[in-house]
């Protein structure tokens, strides 16, 4: 096949990506980068055929392919069925090489702090394997080990990646998804699951967040303690916890739904409670560790996370708001907030989408709504006109499609959306009233009374460029002090109502922190703003029927 001169990758491995790509009979990928390439619509090759160029382009590519498997918004269901069952099945390293990495991250023989480890693996993966090992004290700890030189692998192949996505960023594909966006997006993840000290973070960040909650007993849901003075960048060393692997816990019916309510929960509270959740929460990801009286689970592998900005997380609850309360117009809404598109939208035809979506899963029972396939059939639409959706959002529906498997396992007629209705409804006190209700309206009150205080002067400003033509606009008017007098008193009375507004809103959310209040003071306060914003709104209707 004859390349492109203008190519701008000519590296022994880049080649062997185009040799890999072309035996595999992927005829867009060739004619793009032919010398005379002709006009073709965009087209993947068949999702098996994307599964086999990723298995045998290496480790990079099979991460690749696992980030892919999280992004319904990006790829249909076919392909994200067959991407997932990528999986990192390398064979173990010897001993000895594995050994040098302890010696290299610790400078000194690893026997001087370890009394032993087990020189054969327990698990191995694309980046590395882990040991298990005993601690001078006789603690037993988890130790993973980076696969040296994995890392200069992994960036040769990410440069690659970076150069087809600049070369192909004008193409089709390109105006429809950010490419370049995409390979910054698996860099950085790549990047933090190669340091181990940043996956030894979220672990803490995750036992923090999960030690205690309303929605389970303390001691219910455990994450692994670090040891931080022996992890490194290349060590990761972890509490051994003891524990039954899911597809083996066998519990009367009862504690099996239980289970799968808990396990959902789990992630849920990361999601909308915490914004900081474990994307990647499969099976074998968790460790039943409960007796006779209580079920009790382990979160384990916490290199593969994500977290929701604020205004991410709200949209996300609105979100789910919309599906359990069925609600398809604030569906599409929280959809088209989430998203971005260079092409113009029908935003009619979508609301439509989604109402006819909302009305054909809501015919069935509440047990039998699957709402793994319900997110994966809400994000096929934006992917159908080409809007493009934040990577966490896919992680979001990977996750949640993890954990409605695992429950289903246990409960074929798990009642997802009764599960998550408690979690949404916390999460939807918290944004109305906050963890601290007075601290919150203290900065609210500040915010409106600098947009009160502000507002008269940039109005005028607004009025002065206008009138001098600054913005463009040519205004005449024929009484020019008439004008300014009516501006001014429509100026006094939005004044006015947003003050009011502003003391009825303040004073309603006072009122509902001062019931747990023994002093009474907060009470009093919320009927004063109360009664300031009653007699506002009273005074400006009575202004406004006998003084127009």
């Amino acid at each position: 096949m004859a390349i492109r001169a203008s190519l701008p990758f000519v590296s022994r491995r880049q080649a062997d990506i185009i040799e890999v790509v072309a035996r595999n009979g992927w005829s867009y990928f060739r004619n793009q980068l032919s010398l005379n390439p002709e006009p073709e619509q965009f087209s993947l090759p068949l999702p098996e055929v994307l599964r086999q160029i990723l298995i045998d382009l290496g480790p990079t590519f099979v991460k690749l392919g696992q980030l892919l498997s999280t992004r319904p918004d990006l790829l249909a269901p076919e392909y994200i069925q067959a991407l997932e069952t990528l999986q990192d099945d390398v064979p173990a390293l010897p001993w000895v090489e594995i050994e040098d990495i302890l010696k290299a991250e610790f400078q000194q023989p690893w026997t001087t702090l370890f009394a032993e480890i087990d020189q054969s693996a327990i698990a191995a993966g694309s980046l590395g394997q882990v040991h298990k090992g005993r601690l001078k004290d006789g603690q037993v700890v988890a130790i993973k080990i980076q696969r040296p030189g994995i890392r200069s692998v992994i960036e040769q192949d990410l440069d690659v990646l970076q150069s087809l996505a600049e070369w192909f960023s004008s193409d089709s594909v390109g105006q429809a998804y950010d490419l370049p966006g995409l390979v910054e997006e698996f860099r950085s993840s790549l990047n933090g699951e190669l340091d181990f000290r940043r996956e030894a973070r979220n672990t803490d960040q995750l036992r923090e967040n999960l030690s205690s909650s309303t929605l389970w007993n303390r001691g219910q849901v455990i994450v692994p303690q670090v040891f931080w003075s022996l992890t490194r960048e290349r060590v990761l060393v972890l509490e051994w916890i003891e524990g039954v692997k899911l597809n083996s816990v066998d519990l009367p019916e009862a504690r099996k739904q239980a289970l799968a309510a808990l396990i959902v929960q789990v992630i849920m509270q990361q999601m909308l409670l915490n914004r900081f959740f474990h994307a990647d929460p499969h099976p074998g990801n968790f460790l039943y560790i409960g007796d006779e009286t209580e079920n009790r689970i382990a979160l384990l592998d916490c290199g593969m996370v994500a977290m929701f900005d604020p205004r991410t997380q709200r949209i996300i609850s609105d979100l789910l708001v919309g599906i359990i309360y069925e609600q398809p117009r604030q569906v599409a809404q929280s959809i088209r907030e989430l998203g971005f598109t260079r092409l113009e939208l029908d935003l009619r035809s979508i609301e439509s989408a989604f109402d006819r979506l909302l009305r054909r899963f809501y015919t069935r029972p509440l047990e039998e709504i699957n709402m793994t396939e319900l997110l994966n059939e809400a994000l096929r639409i934006p992917r159908e006109n080409k809007i493009q959706m934040p990577g966490t959002i896919g992680l979001f529906v990977k996750a949640i499609a993890n954990v409605e498997g695992i429950a289903r396992r246990f409960d074929p007629l798990f009642p997802f959306v009764d599960v998550a209705r408690p979690v949404v409804e916390q999460s939807l006190q918290r944004r109305m009233f906050g963890d601290q209700i007075v601290p919150d309206i203290a900065r609210s009150s500040l915010y409106l009374s600098e947009f009160l205080i502000q507002f008269p002067q940039r109005l005028d400003v607004l009025l002065d460029r206008l009138e001098r033509s600054e913005l463009g606009l040519i205004w005449r008017w024929r009484d020019q002090s008439e004008f300014q007098q009516a501006v001014t008193k429509a100026v006094r009375r939005i004044s006015l109502a947003l003050i009011g507004v502003g003391s009825m809103v303040s004073g309603s959310l006072l009122a509902t922190a001062g019931l747990a209040d023994p002093s009474g003071a907060t009470l009093l306060w919320s009927q004063g703003l109360l009664g300031v914003g009653i007699t506002l709104g009273a005074w400006l209707v009575m202004e406004y029927l006998f003084k127009p």
